[in-house]
């Protein structure tokens, strides 16, 4: 086969990075987001300050007003009575796994042909056209942990995805975390109909996979099941377990124990009298939707108060919109509960969590616990441009985000439902 001539190729390359990046956000440049209230997270809030996004996509500075300069050429943004934050990250979720809530068919949320299917990633499943997207996004969520259904012992990996892609895609992280379940709910074909059952089978799956780990001739031939439990039993990747009740908490921890898991517990809402000993082991928390109604036997703000139970104890702790768990209490993921997961956290402030530590429940605890927060999670030189610009404290539903920024670029803030509203303010005649 001849060779292309130089400038025939040349020309082919380029059509083809034109291609590649059809569709994506404007290639990033300098901008700066003058006298906006911002709120850094990891430091103290500033009244009236200056930050500065690099053509790189990182932060290139953050500070008062009158310490920060504006380079030459940067595109300015008049933040006179907004505010600045980081962008949100949601813990636990379905997004891009899902499209309609009840059309079960296009649902790869939960694989229920095997009980125990460590293997399996949600990133193969992951759906970078899902309408939803757009729509969480547009309320200032940038990443999401899209986790595995949770409704049997062992049901795979989940990824940290960007919600905005770049040339480097949407998946910022996988497999992140394995994701195991010992939760009363837990039910399904073949699964065991006990907690003792459920028990059994995981130790049993955790101690296959070490007696794998240690023999090297094991390792020879291949096993997707054992070989996708070995970063975990390694202790070089998290191990997330959903417990709602106190016993549950109690086997999960015995396990993390016995098998030296690196533990994150999701959840716990039914489990208060295990708050002291999850505080002792040092274990963080995602916390499941705190919206839900009680049982009959509690007070009526029981799951209200979660979150600033947990952090009196000092306990890490990240909210999610619950689109995983909201799964086994009602068969189906609720998908409009994630763009809500602004204002869980700030129904919570209602129940005595201070507001600090609700901002920082939604940014830099979850990139902490996701061991991403050297990247994002909070406004600092360097990391990752992040960021989201609103009208007003971003727990409050009054609050409208005006722009959003992933890696640096700035990112539409249209969906399918503001072009559905559009559509009918004008008549429905488009």
């Amino acid at each position: 086969m001849s060779r292309l001539r130089p400038r025939w190729a040349a020309a082919l390359l380029g059509l083809a990075s034109a291609v590649a990046t059809a569709g994506l956000p404007a290639a990033a440049a300098s901008t700066a987001i003058v006298g906006a209230r911002i709120l850094p997270v990891s430091s103290p809030a500033i009244a009236s300050g200056t930050l500065v996004i690099g053509d790189d996509g990182r932060i290139a500075a953050v500070g008062p007003a009158d310490a920060v300069a504006v380079p030459a050429g940067a595109r300015r943004i008049d933040g006179a009575g907004l505010v600045v934050y980081p962008g949100l990250i949601d813990s636990e979720t379905s997004l891009g796994l899902a499209e309609r809530d009840m059309e079960f068919a296009a649902h790869d949320v939960l694989e229920s042909s095997a009980p125990l299917f460590p293997q399996g990633r949600v990133a193969d499943a992951f759906n970078p056209d899902s309408a939803h997207l757009e729509v969480v996004r547009a309320n200032g969520i940038t990443h999401a942990v899209v986790a595995p259904g949770d409704s049997l012992p062992a049901t795979g990996q989940s990824a940290l995805v960007r919600l905005a892609a770049d040339d480097r895609g949407h998946i910022v992280r996988s497999p992140l975390a394995l994701h195991l379940n010992v939760s009363e709910r837990v039910g399904g074909t073949g699964a065991p109909a006990t907690r003792m059952g459920v028990a059994a089978r995981l130790r049993q799956l955790l101690a296959d996979g070490r007696v794998r780990l240690d023999d090297a001739r094991a390792r020879a031939k291949p096993d997707p099941k054992l070989d996708a439990l070995a970063p975990a039993l390694r202790g070089e990747q998290p191990v997330v377990i959903s417990a709602t009740s106190s016993q549950d908490v109690r086997l999960a921890l015995a396990l993390a124990r016995e098998f030296g898991l690196a533990l994150i517990l999701s959840d716990v809402l039914d489990a208060e009298d295990q708050f002291d000993a999850i505080a002792a082991a040092g274990v963080p928390v995602v916390l499941g939707p705190i919206q839900l109604l009680p049982r009959q036997d509690q007070r009526y703000d029981a799951h209200f108060r979660v979150p600033a139970q947990l952090a009196a104890r000092g306990i890490p702790f990240a909210f999610s919109s619950g689109g995983v768990s909201q799964i086994r209490r009602f068969g189906y993921p609720r998908m409009a509960q994630m763009r809500n997961l602004p204002y869980l956290a700030g129904l919570a402030t209602g129940y005595g969590l201070d507001p600090d530590a609700a901002l920082q429940a939604l940014t830099l605890a979850p990139a902490r616990i996701w061991g991403v927060d050297d990247e994002m999670g909070s406004l600092e030189a360097g990391k990752r441009a992040h960021v989201v610009v609103a009208t007003g404290d971003p727990l409050e539903p009054t609050s409208e985000v005006r722009h959003v920024f992933v890696d640096g670029r700035e990112v539409p803030l249209d969906s399918y439902q503001s072009r559905l509203r559009d559509r009918y303010r004008a008549g429905g005649r488009r």
